[in-house]
């Protein structure tokens, strides 16, 4: 049965931009947000089996969007924020200024070949910040904020910074109940989705590209 939160359908991901979407949101209706916005550091893919385009707004510390996604959250609810380590201190700023940081998350990837090979180390994490908006309760017992998770092999791409199902299906699992609504403001690849669906969480989720809107959405009705 199809539920609405505000003037939207949960379990669907929208061609929208975040700040269309999030107005369409009522306050305190959402129970769990991540988020894998534009780091704002100008990516380009390294791929050279699969080609994207540029990610739009990725040239700028795009932010403006965190007043509203505090506004939508819960009162005890939480909200996660990937980022890398260049920008870190821009993203904590920014988002400490609406909500509690309670941790920066260490995702520890596999290593990859990006950068300077030969004057500088593999990159092999990124910053995963945990924040709250009052006083949210983690589930089960207690582990650490370092999160080895390999990424997903990079021939199964269907977004430049796709992040692995299991890193999302940790997070729903530690602060979420089933049921649940989760909000996704950059959809990407939908693997966030694809996790709430398997773990009986509702969802929202907005991207501005139409085309990876396409492929997160045949992604999601392939999933079990």
């Amino acid at each position: 049965m199809t539920a609405n939160i505000g003037e939207l359908s949960v379990d669907r991901i929208y061609n929208m931009d975040i700040h269309d979407g999030l107005q369409l949101l009522p306050d305190s209706s959402i129970d769990l947000i991540i988020a894998d916005p534009p780091y704002g550091i100008n990516y380009r893919s390294g791929s050279r089996k699969r080609k994207f385009t540029a990610i739009q707004n990725d040239d700028i510390i795009m932010t403006d969007w965190l007043g509203d996604v505090f506004r939508v959250l819960k009162d005890v609810g939480a909200f996660y924020c990937y980022t890398r380590w260049d920008v870190y201190v821009e993203w904590y700023h920014r988002i400490s200024q609406h909500f509690t940081i309670k941790n920066c998350i260490i995702w520890q990837k596999n290593g990859g070949g990006m950068g300077d090979l030969r004057g500088a180390y593999s990159p092999a994490h990124e910053f995963l910040i945990f924040a709250v908006k009052g006083r949210h309760i983690l589930n089960g017992k207690r582990i650490s904020d370092v999160w080895a998770v390999p990424r997903d092999p990079a021939v199964t791409y269907i977004h430049p910074t796709q992040k692995p199902v299991k890193l999302a299906e940790m997070i729903i699992e530690k602060s979420s109940q089933p049921g649940d609504v989760v909000l996704v403001p950059f959809c990407g690849s939908g693997g966030d989705c694809v996790a709430a669906k398997r773990m009986g969480r509702r969802f929202i989720a907005f991207d501005v590209e139409k085309g990876y809107v396409e492929a997160a959405s045949n992604r999601l009705n392939e999933a079990a």
